[in-house]
């Protein structure tokens, strides 16, 4: 394994180096104990409960809402600002801090690369203190998608946008669906070494099983975690670094903390949606054909029902608007070592400050997809929605919930050279997978690996107007245009990136099986492949991805 390991990463590394890999993140939802030194910034039209780290819209006590609501759709949102806080992490990490002086945190450099056979011949005893067997400072704070390892630190936040973590619950009838972003790069389903509870699939866990969330229907399959795979964001998954213990767990907090925020402070609400045309602002990017485009923007927004008594010209109180568009958030690059959320940040502050409320947003069949216009096109975006009042009401807003999984083989071997030692933390099974998928049986997609790895995958559907969908990595296009396909006449998110960053997931006719083994990394992925067939653990993985979730829609009644 060694030797095997060696050369493919060592063959690669050095034109990987220069490739902008665009892994990808999550969406699940959030839990703990305010902060009252926590750097906070609600809407202005937002109530907000306490003095805490985490700011709520529309909040009444979960026992009152429980005993009032009826069959109502209920509605809350939260945000909590991602900026470190070692000071209030120290109580359980002794000693916490960050470093914000690049020059002290250690890069990734062609020194490291040379020694890369000996770094991986003593995973995991080699791990150090992040977690990682990446040669790092732990105090650092690394961004994400850029090249691979540890190469730039983040040495501030932007003050302008900050970064967040955001979420929105709804709920009537049934299973609450809680939709979380956070400004990053991404977040993993399960963690191989950095901890043992903080994946998505712990954190829906730990949710589901609070008394108080119990209360209130939650299961598992309710929370949804999706990170914004803006570059400039930290890495949480480990390939380009990582971040310290301590940052790592703070976030986990308010990952827990908005989540159930947003769902105790669930008040009576309508739902009025829309999709408009936005084809000015992304294009596709595949240099060996010419692929799909998905270029709709998808969106929701939550409007408060007036209290009794309350006069008929007051402003309508906006809870929540949700965006879904499909454009990689890498406008800003490295953006001077200073974390962004990119033109993300933009499109949710616009949303807030026409609207009110919290704005969030979710990237969909990014995989092939690039900005177009740079960071300002979060502002036009956001431009384009309707007035409130004049998207199309969601009139039997009954919430249902579903969660599935696929299994993947992995045969792409430099991937797995990166995560069977860890330098990517995503523990991988070593359970068999054998698969035959695809439309039909005349040309299915045939692969099978000793070792596999599950992709989550959960659908929900508001009455019969309104379908998610959630892929766990960067979903291609075609992908996701044939999900809305298949979902005719709805208003349809086929978001990607949620629950889990396993890399690019085209389908089987988009990807060169040559490129998947490397040489993708080759020359900047360009002269003989694209890049994105290297980041993909298997040719039919798109494939298995989307089958079983056009099959889990359909199931969904």
């Amino acid at each position: 394994m060694r030797t095997v390991v060696r050369s493919t990463l060592i063959a690669g590394m050095t034109g990987t180096l220069m490739v902008s890999a665009a892994w990808a993140g999550i969406g699940i939802s959030p839990l703990p104990v305010p902060s009252a030194t926590s750097e906070v910034s609600a809407p202005a039209s937002a109530a907000v409960r306490g003095a805490g780290d985490v700011d709520s819209h529309a909040g009444e006590a979960i026992s009152a809402t429980v005993s009032t609501a009826g069959d109502q759709l209920l509605v809350g949102a939260a945000k909590a600002s991602m900026l470190p806080r070692p000071a209030d992490m120290a109580a359980r990490f002794p000693g916490a801090r960050w470093e914000t002086d690049p020059t002290e945190c250690q890069r990734m450099d062609e020194t490291v690369l040379a020694k890369l056979d000996k770094v991986i011949a003593d995973a995991p005893d080699g791990i150090v203190t992040s977690g990682s067997p990446w040669h790092e400072n732990p105090d650092c704070i690394y961004m994400g998608g850029f090249g691979i390892g540890p190469a730039n630190p983040v040495k501030a936040f932007d003050s302008e946008l900050g970064l967040w973590v955001r979420s929105i619950a709804m709920s009537k009838n049934g299973t609450p669906f809680v939709m979380t972003v956070i400004d990053a790069e991404g977040w993993l389903w399960d963690y191989k070494s950095k901890c043992t509870d903080c994946g998505a699939k712990q954190i829906s866990a730990a949710l589901a099983a609070d008394p108080e969330l119990k209360a209130l229907g939650a299961k598992p399959e309710s929370f949804i975690l999706h990170a914004t795979h803006s570059h400039s964001g930290p890495d949480f998954i480990g390939g380009w670094g990582f971040v310290p213990d301590w940052y790592m767990a703070q976030i986990t907090d308010s990952i827990k903390a908005t989540a159930k925020q947003a769902l105790a402070s669930m008040v009576p609400a309508t739902l009025e949606t829309g999709e408009i045309e936005a084809r000015a602002f992304n294009g596709e990017r595949r240099d060996t054909y010419r692929a799909a485009e998905e270029q709709s923007l998808a969106w929701l927004r939550a409007v408060a029902v007036p209290a009794a008594g309350g006069k008929k010209h007051d402003a309508p109180q906006v809870i929540a608007t949700v965006g879904a568009y499909a454009a990689h958030p890498t406008t800003r690059g490295t953006n001077g070592g200073v974390a962004s959320s990119d033109w993300v940040g933009y499109f949710e502050k616009r949303l807030e400050d026409r609207f009110g409320g919290i704005g969030l947003h979710f990237m969909t069949g990014l995989g092939n997809m690039s900005a177009s216009g740079g960071t300002g096109i979060g502002t036009r975006l956001a431009d384009l929605l309707p007035a409130t009042g004049q998207g199309t009401v969601v009139t039997e807003p009954v919430v249902r919930v579903a969660q599935t999984s696929y299994r993947s083989p992995i045969t792409n071997a430099p991937l797995d050279a990166l995560g069977t030692p860890g330098f990517f933390d995503r523990k991988f099974d070593p359970v068999p997978a054998a698969v035959t998928v695809g439309e039909n049986e005349t040309a299915p997609c045939v692969s099978a690996s000793p070792q596999s790895v599950e992709l989550p995958i959960t659908v929900a559907k508001i009455g019969s107007q309104v379908v998610f969908s959630t892929g766990a990595g960067e979903e291609f296009s075609n992908l996701t245009n044939t999900i809305k396909e298949k979902n005719p006449g709805k208003v349809t998110f086929p978001l990607a990136q949620v629950n889990d960053a396993l890399g690019y997931m085209p389908q089987s006719f988009e990807l060169n099986r040559v490129g998947q083994q490397g040489l993708g990394f080759a020359f900047g992925g360009y002269v003989f492949v694209n890049y994105e067939d290297s980041y993909a653990i298997d040719r039919c993985v798109g494939d298995g991805a989307l089958e079983t979730t056009l099959a889990a829609l359909a199931a969904l009644k």
